[in-house]
């Protein structure tokens, strides 16, 4: 088995090949590249960690295409207690932990099994936007829980969730993105406990959706939800290594529990909406939980460096374009409003500027004239999505 302790395998390499990526049929990186930088996918660039690609190579040489095993499964669930231990302080029980291929599957089958057919799930726009397929695709309400912008960035508005609970009696589920996903924003310990308090004192499961945890940076600091007091109780954790390692196409995210009832009642409902991971899947986030921690270090580093480039260059070259800094995720929700860019933003970006941006009205309340960009790239390639950004919109400005 591959590990990380050889040196090559513990470094990560600020390069992106572009003809590599397009010709390993990528998603991100179609065939519309270079001519359009592809930013708009919540996938970095640098992945995958290359212990995991190694051991992946040993699997296929072993003709290793069948099922996976208890075992394997078992082990990768050590594996994850053995990283939000180390990374997050917590180390959550193996055997209250669900695999399934997505974290958008855990959290629609959540849904399933802890909401009746007219409950209501509040959501905080603006927000990853499958989720506003919820209501579609379940019969659920949704209710809108919006995070407030102010000078200094994203804000949740803590009595307006009172309120919200308060006076819809049908809410049953609250859906966290934590750390959230466009805006970066991070949710505090004093925040969470009151959210803890308020889903106790009103019969309300938290499903908190951790996939960007990994990437917090200085002068925040991710709490697992779980680990509040009275959370277990309330809370349901949804999570993968997908993000932190790029490995989106081999479908693994885990659902995890902090209290047996909970757990017990998730898996009442039908297996097959639980879905489950790939055998590659398995042993890529084994390897990565197990061996990825130095890797993963510099990787943060790295973004964390980016998300300050990219500050820095947009405050002296295109003031007029508002980004708050991220407290967390590779992700910049860009406020393009000065520029006037139409109900598609992120398409209006794509022929102004040839940078491919996922549109912001889709992520709802607080969505409109912005755009979502991916940083998690290389340097070279940043300063070439900046340079893009500076020549396209310079002097653009709508009076």
């Amino acid at each position: 088995m591959a590990h990380a302790d050889n040196l090559d395998m513990a470094l990560l390499h600020d390069h992106v090949d572009i003809d590599q990526k397009v010709a390993s049929g990528n998603y991100k990186w179609d065939l519309r590249s270079p001519e359009f930088i592809p930013a708009f996918v919540a996938e970095h660039d640098l992945g995958p960690f290359p212990a995991m690609q190694a051991r992946l190579h040993e699997v296929v040489e072993l003709g290793g295409f069948g099922y996976p095993s208890t075992s394997a499964f078992t082990r990768m669930a050590e594996a994850f207690s053995g990283w939000s231990s180390r990374r997050h302080g917590w180390a959550p029980d193996p055997a209250l932990i669900v695999p399934n291929t997505s974290v958008v599957q855990g959290v629609w089958s959540c849904i399933e099994a802890f909401t009746e057919p007219s409950a209501a799930v509040v959501l905080t726009p603006p927000i990853y936007f499958p989720f506003n397929n919820i209501g579609a695709t379940t019969g659920r309400r949704t209710v809108d829980w919006p995070l407030l912008r102010g000078e200094d960035g994203w804000h949740y508005d803590m009595n307006f969730l009172t309120h919200l609970l308060a006076t819809d009696p049908d809410i049953q589920i609250l859906l966290l993105c934590h750390p959230h996903n466009p805006t970066g924003r991070v949710l505090t310990v004093d925040e969470l406990t009151e959210i803890v308090k308020l889903a106790t004192e009103h019969d309300v499961l938290i499903i908190s959706d951790e996939i960007h945890a990994d990437f917090t940076y200085p002068g925040a600091r991710h709490v697992p939800l779980a680990t509040l007091p009275g959370a277990a109780d309330c809370t349901v954790t949804v999570t993968s290594g997908i993000k932190t390692f790029a490995i989106g196409g081999l479908r693994t995210s885990v659902t995890s529990f902090a209290n047996p009832a909970l757990f017990d009642q998730y898996r009442r409902i039908p297996e097959n909406l639980l879905g489950s991971s790939s055998r590659l899947g398995f042993e890529a986030a084994t390897i990565g939980w197990e061996q990825g921690d130095h890797w993963v270090d510099q990787l943060v580093d790295l973004f964390d460096r980016h998300r300050h480039h990219l500050a820095s260059r947009l405050a002296d070259q295109l003031p007029e374009l508002n980004f708050h800094l991220p407290q967390s995720t590779f992700l910049a929700w860009l406020d393009l409003s000065a520029y006037g860019p139409g109900d598609r933003p992120g398409r209006w970006l794509r022929g102004q500027c040839g940078i491919d941006c996922k549109d912001g009205p889709l992520f709802g309340q607080g969505g409109t004239d912005h755009a979502r960009m991916t940083f998690g790239t290389s340097t070279v390639m940043l300063d070439e999505i900046i340079d893009r950004l500076v020549a396209g919109l310079d002097g653009g400005k709508v009076s």
